[in-house]
């Protein structure tokens, strides 16, 4: 079973990564300019959601004070998956340049944004084996589905869709890094009421 410490900074790490790009989709799918829109609808949820991220990190810290130290087993078990997720993050780039580079050269400019959200959506269902998180498969699957849906309905007018895509993959994201932190709740409980046990 993976440890305490592991798991609090996975879900701390994957809830800062969809807070933040799901701001970035917040933007594309505002399309306007207001500082009252980009506060209420950008930096007040994606603040609100990294700064819970980044306590789960923290209490990641504090449930490592409380465990024995790795064993070399584990040390290599975790470099492989880093490795694992390093590549993963590295081919989704590359797809998302080099798709981006093709459309707008090819003259389907139009169709950039639905490549890049299904380049997205795609790159979690690695990520959800790597990382044991079924919740993933679920995220991917829905964005992918949007990505269709979006692509067949508008594919007359797909600029048009622009801003209905991104609003779906902010709420995605976001919705999945809500859920994660929901479930790290129990987990911070845990730690916190281990780490009063042993200093009373």
């Amino acid at each position: 079973m993976m440890r305490i410490t592991a798991q609090l900074n996975g879900m701390g790490k994957g809830g800062l990564f969809l807070s933040l790009f799901g701001g970035v989709w917040m933007l594309f799918a505002l399309d306007a300019s207001s500082w009252i829109w980009l506060v209420t609808c950008v930096l007040l949820p994606t603040s609100l959601l990294a700064m819970r991220s980044v306590g789960l990190l923290l209490a990641g810290r504090q449930a490592q004070a409380l465990e024995p130290p790795p064993a070399g087993d584990e040390l290599a078990w975790e470099r492989r998956r880093s490795r694992r997720f390093a590549a993963v993050v590295l081919v989704e780039f590359g797809l998302i340049a080099l798709a981006a580079n093709l459309l707008a050269h090819s003259g389907h400019a139009d169709w950039i944004m639905v490549a890049v959200a299904a380049i997205v959506a795609a790159h979690f269902m690695p990520l959800a084996r790597i990382f044991h998180y079924p919740l993933y498969y679920w995220l991917g699957g829905i964005e992918l589905a949007a990505c269709a849906a979006v692509a067949f309905s508008l594919r007359a007018h797909l600029a048009a869709g622009d801003v209905l895509l991104g609003l779906v993959m902010a709420l995605s994201l976001w919705s999945a890094a809500v859920i994660g932190l929901l479930r790290a709740n129990r987990l911070v409980a845990g730690v916190r009421a281990a780490a009063a046990a042993k200093s009373a």
